[in-house]
């Protein structure tokens, strides 16, 4: 009896050994790249190309440009700003002339403010917010219905199809990511199956599309998933003469400092120190 348990340890021992060998030294026919790799990665960069086409047929041909009163209060500011950053750079005859126009003639002057209005605007402010929005539902759209496509056509052609081994070792962590459609648990997480070969290519390519088609191109579904907030119902406007009063107090307390004074001072301290 003790004998025989000893064969079956060594016989289940010996169908593991080879098993695991079996795994380890999988070998990917060459077909496979020709016939589902190659093809795959061609039809996502088609399909990059295509959404991007798509996306600039689906934009809005008219663009509002921003309200001429917004533009200017919004330079105001940054002017101002960059002031109070940048005016170290300067003499301070020139910084206190800067300063004394903005305090005195721009920034007093009350800015049009829509916090006064008791019965808030309902919805878009604007057309430009109507076509933004509209613009954003459709780009949704485009990218929802070419997901559904791409991966039922994966899913129906090349279900459970083993595409690509990485040269370098997975955590078993990984396998879910990089082994979708195939239930082995035998299997190394190297391997990659061809649904996940799908999404690291959705992911993959989006440097080779900044390259092919420009920084703003519209093949990256990841700028889809980021839209710019929309229009809200019942917010009022800004209050922007507070707005206004604060950069004019930051910007009347701001203590200025010629650094170009001591420039040479600087400069010849530090020689000699080293």
């Amino acid at each position: 009896e003790k004998k025989k348990q000893e064969l079956i340890f060594l016989f289940d021992f010996g169908i593991r050994s080879w098993w695991c060998t079996m795994v380890d030294q999988l070998v990917l026919d060459p077909f496979i790249r020709d016939w589902v790799l190659i093809p795959i990665l061609l039809v996502m960069m088609m399909r990059g190309v295509l959404m991007d086409k798509i996306r600039k047929l689906l934009q809005s041909s008219k663009k509002n440009p921003a309200p001429r009163e917004k533009v200017e209060e919004s330079q105001i500011l940054l002017r101002s700003k960059r002031l109070r950053e940048n005016g170290s750079f300067i003499p301070p005859e020139a910084f206190e002339r800067r300063q004394a126009w903005l305090c005195e003639k721009v920034l007093s002057v009350p800015a049009p403010d829509d916090s006064d209005n008791p019965m808030p605007q309902l919805g878009p402010k604007s057309p430009a917010d109507m076509n933004t929005m509209m613009d954003g539902m459709k780009g949704n759209m485009t990218m929802i219905v070419s997901n559904m496509l791409s991966m039922g056509w994966i899913s129906f052609f090349f279900s459970g199809f083993i595409l690509v081994k990485f040269p370098f070792d997975i955590p078993d962590n990984f396998k879910p990511m990089l082994q979708r459609g195939i239930l082995l648990r035998s299997l190394d997480a190297s391997y990659v199956s061809s649904l996940s070969w799908y999404f690291l290519n959705l992911f993959g390519l989006r440097g080779l599309f900044d390259v092919m088609l420009g920084s703003s191109h519209g093949a990256d579904d990841t700028q889809m998933m980021v839209q710019p907030p929309m229009p809200t119902m019942g917010q009022p406007g800004n209050d922007k003469s507070k707005i206004f009063e604060a950069e004019k107090t930051e910007l009347e307390i701001h203590n200025h400092e010629w650094i170009v004074l001591d420039a040479k001072d600087r400069l010849l301290a530090g020689v000699k120190t080293h």
